[in-house]
């Protein structure tokens, strides 16, 4: 830990934002052991790390989301100290890993309430980002929508730095293409630290990238120069996953954990977002379910675990369900894992496994979640909220499983995740395909269902406009188009 009150570089005039020595402890353990990390003006300032490294943590002391609880950080020479709102006035805006936005309010609405809390002028950034129907609401919109509404809300208050937490998680590769064009264009203008997985957004829009591990920052530089660096490589990038990497896989006969739909389609509220879907996933087999933001991937998971209304016949283990409740398609052997985890956060690890077993699941495979997630042990007194992006998948996995089921459906389980983290996911799926669990899996990482899965499908505006077997030249057929 950092002894005394370490001195601010504000004698730095290109330096607005300066951390020295910052430490963070949370309910007993240690989060943070004492960051150094300068951002420069008019920079954009990439961080990254391994889940768990303290990323964001770390904005989180920026913000005044958590107590420092040694060292001290500066905005443009002046120490930060006072209430989250306080920070917010004296220029720090703030985008979340999971968007935060007003979800009963209309995209108008939205705007209009960060337009009144405006700290500058500077907000040309925002004028560039297209969130769609400003009559809509905000929880009408796909994941991807809501990330746009909540940046462009961020950067309308015109901040000094605008830290984003993940903001390309859940979007697709045009989207993110995008919003890359979008933070380039403002370099020089806008200062940006960007807490980011993914490698290529990284590599497109950061001017300087810092690595995170354990804590500390361990090194910064140039993209190129953090890509080569062999401790950056060894506990973060990983390997590249290719279809070669599933292996044989031995297939279970009958039923068991098989699903079909015939002219499936599902509904929220009045509006027919699924339509016309038939899927068909014999037992033992992994399809993967390919889509942009909106395409109606999530709903048709939902439609399928009987958590949306639905018309059409779905068929599991030879057995018609489209009339069977949610909860009587768990105790059958249907588990679910939702897109954000849905973890209670305030439970601890434990707590929340334990919930899975409370009543009866499936009678499928008993799996040890200690030893296919070995991380987790250490990790069982510890409140879920506290966990790392990567940690609270393996929770959510972790919990799934225990309920035994024959057909595990999983909604973008590798969403803001490090590259060697989705690998060990990845790796995780392929042991369970390979021991005869089904798998329904929407991935916006097609490598994950080249690695994974058997088939694949297309969802494109609510239907399905492609299939086939899961390998890279099929879904390049289709996924240029995403």
């Amino acid at each position: 830990m950092p002894t005394g009150t370490p001195q601010l570089a504000a004698d730095i005039k290109d330096v607005i934002l300066d951390a020295r020595g910052v430490a963070v402890t949370i309910d007993g353990t240690a989060i943070l052991h004492g960051v150094d990390l300068s951002v420069r003006r008019g920079e954009i300032h990439v961080l990254i790390g391994p889940n768990g490294a303290g990323k964001t943590t770390f904005a989180n002391a920026i913000t005044g989301h958590v107590t420092v609880t040694g060292g001290a950080i500066a905005l443009d020479g002046i120490p930060l100290s006072g209430s989250i709102s306080k920070r917010a006035r004296n220029g720090i805006g703030r985008k979340f890993q999971v968007p935060r936005v007003f979800q009963r309010l209309s995209v108008a609405q939205n705007l209009s309430v960060a337009s009144n809390r405006k700290m500058s002028d500077n907000a040309r950034a925002a004028d560039l980002i297209d969130v769609g129907d400003s009559e809509a609401r905000a929880d009408s919109l796909a994941h991807g929508a809501r990330q746009r509404l909540e940046m462009k809300m961020v950067l309308s208050e015109g901040p000094a730095i605008a830290v984003l937490d993940e903001p390309t998680a859940g979007m697709t590769r045009s989207e993110r293409t995008e919003l890359a064009a979008i933070v380039r264009e403002q370099a020089g203008h806008q200062t940006f630290l960007i807490v980011e997985h993914d490698m290529d957004f990284v590599a497109e829009v950061a001017d300087r990238v810092s690595f995170m591990q354990n804590g500390l920052v361990i090194a910064c530089g140039t993209f190129s120069e953090i890509a080569e660096n062999p401790v950056v490589q060894e506990a973060y990038l990983g390997t590249t996953l290719t279809a070669r990497d599933k292996g044989q896989k031995v297939r279970k006969g009958g039923e068991r954990g098989a699903i079909r739909t015939t002219a499936l389609s599902v509904r929220r509220g009045n509006l027919e977002v699924v339509r016309n879907a038939s899927l068909d996933v014999p037992a033992g087999t992994a399809l993967g379910v390919l889509g942009r933001n909106g395409a109606g991937k999530t709903t048709l998971l939902l439609g399928l675990m009987g958590l949306l209304p639905t018309s059409g016949d779905v068929e599991f283990e030879g057995q018609k369900i489209v009339d069977l409740p949610a909860w009587k398609r768990a105790r059958g052997g249907i588990a679910l894992v939702p897109q954000g985890r849905q973890l209670f956060s305030d439970l601890t690890v434990q707590e929340n496994l334990n919930l899975a077993t409370f009543d009866k699941g499936g009678d499928g495979k008993v799996f040890d979640v200690n030893e296919l997630f070995p991380a987790l042990a250490p990790l069982s007194a510890r409140r879920a909220g506290l966990l790392s992006g990567g940690e609270q998948q393996q929770v959510a996995i972790a919990r799934a499983l225990l309920r035994r089921p024959t057909l595990l459906i999983l909604d973008e389980p590798t969403e803001g995740l490090a590259p060697a983290i989705i690998e060990e996911i990845a790796a995780v799926l392929r042991f369970l395909s390979s021991e005869g669990l089904s798998i329904v899996l929407a991935e916006q990482h097609r490598s994950v269902v080249e690695a994974v899965c058997d088939t694949f499908l297309v969802l494109r505006s609510g239907e399905i406009v492609g299939a086939g077997p899961a390998d890279p030249q099929e879904i390049d057929q289709h996924y240029l188009a995403l």
